[in-house]
């Protein structure tokens, strides 16, 4: 962590549970603004996939912004089991934080990162006054790509029986599985959206087509961009990608504020 700032911990408190919180403030600034950085998953959990929400927040302070991320619950560090995870769920959990920065911090404007199913929170709860958003490798349209799988026969009968299904390592309850069915995409309020949108994508994402960014973008009404990686596999891990990932970010941020 630079010396230009600090990292808060706390227990945020939702319903029986508790989300594990940082915050990341610049020293001796006021809080003017809080970027939200949502995680993905399954399997995620707040510093990000290879510690990109880490290393985004030390960028970020540098500049003087500030940042929250934190763990949804049986993601990581925060109490509660996976298998009670829904959208509908996970909306809660970001709006439990969102509260409690703001009545601690107060910040005078928000920014949105998602990335993967992140981003699927947070456009599903989407706050038309964020200054600014940052869709990485977002799953938009649920069914195009590695959700699909999650409602063959076999998951959809284990979920019956057992309450969930063990899909890649991670039990995914039954609600989920009737929720796939049920929403099937988000992309709603991104049509005709005012606020500024980067999108971020690799050509080989083999959990997320890179076209869902695409499309998406021909939705937005306001600036939008969108940053196309050529051979790049969901998540973009390697390093010269994360350079660009960073830079863009970083760069689409600070140009909003």
């Amino acid at each position: 962590m630079p010396a230009t700032a600090e990292e808060l911990r706390y227990r945020v408190s939702v319903e029986d549970d508790e989300l594990a919180t940082v915050v990341t403030q610049p020293t001796g600034n006021a809080v003017s603004c809080m970027v939200l950085m949502l995680h993905g998953g399954p399997g995620g959990e707040k510093d990000g996939p290879e510690q990109l929400y880490a290393n985004l927040a030390r960028q970020l302070a540098e500049l003087g912004i500030a940042s929250v991320r934190f763990d949804f619950r049986g993601c990581g560090e925060s109490t509660g089991r996976y298998r009670d995870m829904t959208i509908r769920r996970q909306v809660h959990e970001m709006r439990a934080v969102r509260e409690f920065v703001d009545e601690r911090f107060r910040p005078g404007a928000w920014v949105l990162i998602g990335e993967s199913f992140g981003a699927t929170i947070g456009l599903s709860d989407l706050d038309p006054a964020y200054k600014a958003i940052v869709m990485l490798w977002p799953a938009i349209w649920l069914l195009d790509g590695t959700f699909e799988s999650y409602l063959n026969p076999e998951h959809l009968e284990s979920a019956e029986r057992e309450g969930f299904s063990e899909i890649d390592g991670e039990q995914i309850g039954l609600d989920f599985l009737h929720e796939l069915q049920q929403v099937v995409d988000v992309s709603a309020p991104l049509v005709d959206l005012a606020t500024p949108v980067l999108f971020i994508h690799g050509t080989a994402d083999r959990e997320v087509p890179f076209q869902q960014s695409v499309r998406a973008a021909e939705l937005v009404g306001g600036a939008r961009k969108v940053v196309v990686i050529n051979d790049g596999d969901h998540c973009l891990e390697r390093p010269h990608e994360r350079e660009i990932v960073h830079r863009e970010t970083v760069t689409w941020i600070a140009a909003h504020l």
